[in-house]
């Protein structure tokens, strides 16, 4: 963990040691199945939003599927590759795949608001923050 982790709020803190266990799990999962977790995935927020770019190359918009439901965001899908007729693969490295992943939200969003954009073989989310989750400036008064 970095240092920066130290001087941020509470729940900033939080959220990057979540973040740190659920990615020190993946690596443990990835080095036992010999896999990473797929999709490879971003995730950034702001005060809005939650923002996520997950790498999919190859999966056709209508083969993928994404679901947010009680704080988890799941994507899943598949990738066919097919071979054309009278011909034969002397190298085959990429091959058909189906694949689910789910991740932990950093915050309440609201999952109708949810935009998802596949372009150039990358799946864009955009997630708007509940109104409890967003941050919000406390008047300070003298008393």
């Amino acid at each position: 963990m970095n240092t920066r982790a130290l001087f941020t709020p509470a729940g900033n803190a939080m959220t990057l040691v979540r973040n740190e266990v659920e990615r020190m799990f993946d690596n443990v999962l990835a080095s036992h199945s010999g896999t990473r977790a797929y999709p490879s995935l971003n995730m950034i927020d702001d005060d809005n939003n939650v923002y996520v770019e997950a790498e999919l190359p190859g999966v056709r918009m209508e083969d993928v599927d994404v679901t947010v439901a009680d704080g988890v965001l799941t994507i899943s899908g598949r990738r066919t590759v097919t071979t054309p007729v009278d011909t034969n693969a002397i190298r085959r490295e990429r091959g058909d795949l189906e694949f689910e992943r789910s991740i932990s939200l950093p915050a309440n969003v609201e999952a109708n608001g949810t935009e998802a954009v596949l372009r150039e073989g990358v799946l864009l989310l955009t997630m708007p923050k509940s109104e409890n989750a967003k941050a919000r400036r406390v008047q300070v008064t003298e008393g």
